[in-house]
């Protein structure tokens, strides 16, 4: 029986070539589209499920709210881990991590390495997290002080097949001993380490401060214990160090502001964590959501695509249904055939689809930016066997409603030439052409608006100029020749100006705890440490006072906010007023305010603006400079960096020459968003080309089984303007239908993707118009061509058509 199903299918196929092309045709493309999305999926949400206790395993964050400003953060103190451990006898093990911003400047045996994954881990980290050792105790590798662990791919670069434990390193200018070798960190892991420092390196002797945050601290559950109880002991240790008695804690909240360490589970944090100093950029499950959607609807796409063609051409098999049905094949027998066959094509196409898709996958990787994902299919015989069952799943899926439909056809009925002229299956090969345009319409209204929520965020005024300014990574050294190679740049008409400074636009800042002096007023602020040209150099406008002079030694005491501060503190004459603000482990030293610059955008427009304070670099405040901000003249681009390269070897020796363009690095905030715009366009041209041929194979059956009524039209005197409306009238019908029902639910949906912007812009009629049009077109030139061949036909050729 089923060499005899074989055996029909194929002549079918061979039969029918131009269907069964757009057939296996629309099911690869569906099948193979939905397999990259569900790789990306898979991927997204496996980040951090590597570790043996992660379900047990929760990152505490620290939130607070002061009147109208509501901060969440990662950052925590360093002394919460081990409170954690003291005072909550259900928690197991709680550790702490801090990683550095940007590249550090690492020393090995003479030669210097920019490395970015340095980072700082107490003694309970490798016993906390499931980074295997390559060598080394994880209850002793961070013990000591002045002991580090690196990675396996960072000893190969360092000391090539030598062993490294026992070697000297050195960064920040401490020498380490390296005590144990990791493997290097999973792709799908939140952060990422190639160096760990540790923890008594550099707070063995600095005493708990509850208002410094610097350190992510995690917490691992005992077995039965739910995170309620860490929740709660959290609060507990929130009111009693946060706050500098209980009446102040009482004050607080009584004002309806708090100070809370709320916990987020590991797992989450990938997708749902959206909180202030992330050690790298996260994902976001709404989009893997939504692309799973998108991968279901491709395939829901091809599936209809089957549906309706299959059911379109039951009339041309109605004489071999009422044959067969008449020699006494039964109902049964009729469905198991027209099913093999569905599966039969789903058969062939993922056949295509195993031979394309290791051609595609580099392409792919690169468009996502994951070069680790791989086809697990050729290499997990489980994984190449569930996906068969998938396939089958979709044949049977695809062919149950057309087996259904033609076994259903009577003998006598297909003899009468009977069959075919109902409403009911027309009606629903209508129903689903209209649910193939509204999927279409639903994307490209989507695709639309996120391209150009994508432009807004690169043309917005950023009330700074970041075009055609240089950042040359400082590692915190050039302070003490800052004025000479100022000196030195300036003599070339190129350099505009220079500044030093601890951030810039699209780089992580300190965060400090602040208080205006005599107000009672106390808050957190961001901050940057700059010298007297950074206003200079990014354009930045002051809206009050002035900026810091050189000449006015006074300023090394002094303190710019920013408009967002000004108006948070909501005091008359603000100038010339002292904030109290921490500096370092020092506590907190008066500075005066000296002037308001206008709000710019240091951080992306997911976030609205936040307090900022500017502190004079080489004053009262210890930290660094990170970043040597150049503004050059667009023209002899080439040449004037050069010229910058020769005399900061000359000047500055010891510190490599790395730079990048400012405006690259504040785009690079947008990363996650252009790639996924990327991804959807991709997807959405996907959707749209499997709907196309559908409508190709609609459009083409259509018409033939009107070539007769045509021809007798054109007899009658009809012109070909009118025969090519008539035929038309239906297909746009549908599209209308299709895109009434999908703009209220696109608007719906891009409504809410908006909102996580801080800065949006406003959903017009434009994308609905553009992507109505679009679809009409589509809808035009593929109907216009078989409508046109059908119009221009001789009559008496069509009238012979069978």
């Amino acid at each position: 029986m089923i060499k005899n199903f074989l055996v029909i299918a194929l002549r079918k196929m061979n039969r029918q070539k131009f269907y069964s092309g757009l057939n296996i045709l629309g099911l690869t493309i569906g099948i193979a589209g939905a397999i990259f999305i569900l790789l990306w999926v898979n991927d997204e949400n496996s980040y951090d499920r590597f570790h043996e206790n992660a379900d047990r395993i929760y990152r505490v964050y620290q939130t607070f709210r002061f009147d109208d400003r509501h901060i969440e953060q990662t950052q925590t103190p360093s002394v919460l881990a081990q409170t954690i451990r003291e005072k909550c006898p259900e928690i197991k093990m709680a550790t702490n991590i801090r990683g550095f911003r940007g590249e550090q400047l690492v020393e090995v045996d003479n030669k210097k390495f920019n490395e970015k994954g340095v980072g700082i881990a107490d003694v309970y980290f490798f016993e906390f997290f499931s980074f295997p050792l390559i060598s080394g105790n994880p209850q002793t590798v961070l013990s000591n002080p002045n002991s580090a662990v690196i990675s396996e791919s960072t000893v190969r670069k360092y000391f090539g097949d030598s062993l490294a434990v026992g070697r000297s390193i050195k960064i920040f200018g401490d020498e380490f001993t390296i005590t144990g070798v990791f493997m290097d960190m999973p792709k799908q892991s939140h952060f990422h380490f190639d160096i760990i420092c540790s923890f008594s390196t550099y707070y063995r002797d600095v005493k708990p401060n509850w208002g410094i945050n610097s350190f992510k601290t995690y917490a691992l559950l005992k077995e039965g214990i739910k995170p309620q109880i860490l929740s709660e002991r959290l609060d507990e240790i929130a009111r009693n160090y946060l706050f500098d008695s209980q009446e102040e804690y009482q004050k607080v909240m009584d004002a309806g502001n708090y100070k809370k360490f709320p916990v987020q589970p590991l797992t989450d944090i990938h997708l749902k964590s959206n909180l202030l100093w992330e050690f790298e950029a996260n994902g976001n499950s709404n989009y893997v959501n939504f692309f799973s959607i998108i991968a279901l609807f491709i395939l829901l796409i091809a599936i209809i695509n089957y549906v309706n063609l299959s059911t379109a051409r039951s009339a041309e098999r109605g004489r071999e249904i009422g044959v067969r049905k008449t020699l006494g094949s039964s109902r049964l027998s009729l469905i198991r055939q027209y099913l093999f066959e569905s599966v039969l094509m789903c058969v062939i196409a993922l056949i295509l689809v195993l031979l394309i898709l290791p051609l595609l996958m580099p392409a792919f990787q690169n468009l996502v930016a994951k070069s680790w994902l791989i086809i697990p299919f050729f290499s997990n015989p489980s994984q190449l066997f569930i996906l068969i069952l998938i396939v089958l799943l979709i044949g049977l899926i695809a062919g149950i409603y057309p087996a259904f439909v033609l076994s259903s056809f009577k003998p006598i009925a297909i003899f009468r030439n009977k069959i075919g002229k109902g409403v009911k299956g027309l009606g629903v090969r209508n129903g689903l052409v209209v649910f193939q345009f509204f999927i279409t319409v639903l994307l490209l209204v989507m695709t639309i608006v996120v391209q150009k929520q994508m432009n807004y965020t690169r043309s917005k005024d950023l009330g700074c100029n970041v075009d055609q300014v240089v950042i040359i990574k400082t590692y915190g050294g050039i302070v003490p020749k800052l004025h000479i190679l100022k000196e030195s740049l300036l003599k070339n008409t190129s350099v505009i100006s220079l500044s030093a400074s601890s951030s810039v636009p699209g780089k992580q800042f300190t965060n400090i705890g602040m208080g205006l002096k005599g107000t009672g007023i106390n808050s957190g602020t961001n901050m940057y440490i700059a010298d007297a040209d950074f206003q200079k150099t990014l354009q930045l406008e002051m809206i009050a006072g002035r900026y810091f002079d050189e000449n006015i030694s006074s300023d090394g005491q002094a303190v710019v906010i920013n408009e967002s501060m000004a108006k948070a503190l909501a005091v008359d004459n603000l100038l010339e007023k002292q904030m109290m603000i921490w500096v370092g482990g020092t506590g907190q030293e008066p500075f005066r305010i000296i002037g308001v610059v206008k709000d710019f955008h240091y951080e992306s427009f997911h976030q609205p603006v936040k307090n900022l304070a500017i502190v004079k670099l080489n004053g009262t405040c210890p930290w660094n400079e990170e970043f040597l901000s150049v503004k050059i003249r667009p023209n002899k681009t080439d040449e004037t960096l050069n010229y910058i390269q020769e005399e900061w070897g000359k000047i500055l020796p010891g510190i490599p020459f790395e730079y990048s363009f400012l405006d690259s690095i504040y785009e690079a905030q947008y990363q996650n968003e252009q790639r996924t715009g990327q991804v959807f366009f991709l997807f959405t041209l996907f959707m749209i080309f499997v709907a196309c041929l559908g409508l190709l194979g609609m459009t083409s059956f259509t018409i033939d089984r009107r070539t007769k009524e045509i021809a007798l039209r054109k007899v009658m005197g009809a012109t070909i303007n009118q025969i090519i409306l008539l035929l038309l009238s239906d297909f746009m019908r549908w599209t209308i239908i299709a895109t009434i029902l999908a703009w209220p639910i696109s608007y719906l949906l891009m409504d809410y993707w908006l909102n996580q912007f801080s800065y949006r812009i406003g959903i017009t009629i434009w994308p609905f118009l553009y992507a109505t049009i679009l679809i009409l077109l589509i809808t035009l030139f593929t109907v216009l061509f078989h409508a046109l061949k059908a119009s221009v036909k001789n009559p008496v050729n069509s009238l012979h058509y069978e």
